[in-house]
């Protein structure tokens, strides 16, 4: 009870350190750069849920007072509760109703789901933002804390301003909490703040070059007085993608806070209020597409994944049949231009049921797998392994006549015929058939042929090798 009493005031008064920070970045009323808070209030109800109510609910209350003394309202205290309560669950209800929603669907997502974590709080920090400040812009107005028509020049800043703080700080403050909370990665969906150790100071490289030019593009635009000196800001979208994709989570954190601070403090230092919303917009563009950019390793990844479980058979990691019959039209393509013989082998594993039986299905698929090895060590880098179905393998051999087919499948059943199934002294051997590909035949024609070819030479009594009549 204690701890939880403890936590609460912390968050109050770093909340309402915020706000202050936030004020002196103030280009309109309640209209800053971009608003720290929000952020604090997202990261605290992701974190601590409903308990962070009351703690963000008495921020509220204090800095509505604050704001009357500030603005020299003169509005009773009575009012001035209820107008700051009101705030305060304009302000809380549409982030924890937010956070509620990502962490439900961070949850169902595990560790497998980066893109659409990063996507969905994306998405729930633009929304939660806006109802955030069109509902506390109205409770201004009816709180007289604002004239009636400024809704129409206040919620769109107010807006962008809470939703670039959401976007930038909340994965921060997230970070921070995941020190103290490390139950929490279990539900980031893939995303994790964990201190990678090593050397950080291509990270210092990096960051220093993004700070050179922010500065520029600040400087140029304070000197230059040309509205258009402003967007030069927005280039910084590439080293901090650069961030992104070379970096980790934590990093690229802490570069999107360093970078919009520095950018919000530096509007007021420098004199750009007339270009403060032009800020807003770059702040809260980059961030959201450098935490995009997170994504990039991950989707490549996975399709990389994917397209190895297309191309590759799973146990022996020979090509699959798919991708045998389609390198196989390919090659045979080539062949015909270069007028090159092309052949191709079948084989299978003798009385593979009967060592499933005796040894195990486990014992079976290791005697696969080390025939595919022994297999692949004999062959050239340029011919093709693949299986085509339980023990039954192919190999596609170019510029090969058969002949060389034939020599080539004797030095295979000759290394076979030496091995021991592992763990075992049980020798076993395969079977073989040769064919050779004729022009313009159909791979599945060939295919026949030199299976045909392996069925007689199990005729034959098994491991040996036949080849087509």
């Amino acid at each position: 009870m204690l701890q939880t009493i403890i936590r609460s005031l912390i968050l109050v008064v770093v909340w309402i350190l915020l706000w202050r920070i936030a004020a002196v970045m103030e280009y309109g009323p309640h209209a800053s750069i971009w608003f720290p808070p929000a952020g604090l209030t997202f990261a605290a109800f992701l974190v601590m849920s409903w308990r962070a109510f009351p703690a963000i609910l008495i921020a509220g209350v204090v800095t509505t007072f604050w704001v009357s003394e500030l603005y020299g309202g003169g509005t009773p205290a009575k009012e001035l509760l209820t107008t700051g309560v009101l705030f305060g669950f304009a302000h809380t209800l549409p982030y924890f109703l937010g956070a509620w929603l990502l962490r439900s669907k961070l949850t169902r997502l595990g560790s497998y789901g980066l893109a659409s974590t990063i996507m969905t709080f994306l998405g729930v920090a633009a929304l939660s933002s806006f109802c955030a400040a069109w509902l506390g812009t109205e409770v201004m107005i009816s709180g007289k804390l604002l004239e009636a028509d400024a809704i129409w020049y206040t919620w769109l800043p107010w807006w962008i301003g809470d939703m670039s703080g959401v976007i930038v700080l909340s994965p921060i403050f997230i970070a921070l909490m995941s020190w103290r909370y490390p139950q929490l990665e279990h539900w980031l969906g893939g995303l994790s703040f964990t201190v990678k150790a090593g050397n950080q100071s291509s990270f210092l490289w990096k960051l220093l070059l993004i700070l050179a030019l922010l500065s520029l593009s600040l400087i140029l635009t304070s000197t230059a007085n040309k509205d258009e000196a402003a967007f030069s800001i927005f280039f910084l979208i590439l080293p901090l993608l650069w961030v992104s994709y070379t970096e980790s989570p934590l990093n690229t954190a802490i570069s999107l806070a360093l970078f919009s601070t520095i950018t919000a403090f530096s509007v007021g230092i420098f004199g750009l209020m007339d270009y403060a919303i032009v800020y807003q917009f770059a702040v809260t563009i980059i961030a959201a597409s450098a935490w995009f950019g997170l994504t990039v390793p991950t989707l490549m990844a996975h399709n990389e994944l994917l397209t190895r479980q297309v191309s590759e058979d799973g146990l022996t990691k020979t090509a699959s049949r798919e991708h045998f019959m389609q390198s196989a039209d390919a090659l045979m393509n080539l062949g015909k231009r270069q007028n090159k013989p092309l052949s191709l082998i079948m084989f299978d594993v003798d009385e593979f049921k009967k060592i499933n039986d005796s040894y195990g299905h486990v014992a079976g698929d290791r005697a696969l797998v080390q025939v595919t090895n022994i297999v692949t060590s004999v062959l050239r880098s340029s011919d093709l392994l693949g299986r085509f179905g339980g023990d039954e393998f192919m190999i596609l051999l170019p510029e090969s006549s058969l002949q060389f087919a034939e020599e080539t499948a004797e030095r295979l059943r000759m290394e076979i015929s030496r091995a021991r199934l592992e763990g075992t002294n049980h020798a076993f051997s395969c079977s073989f058939g040769v064919a050779e590909v004729v022009p313009d035949e159909h791979i599945m024609a060939t295919i026949d042929r030199a299976d045909k070819a392996l069925l007689v030479a199990k005729k034959r009594g098994k491991n040996c090798i036949a080849r087509e009549n």
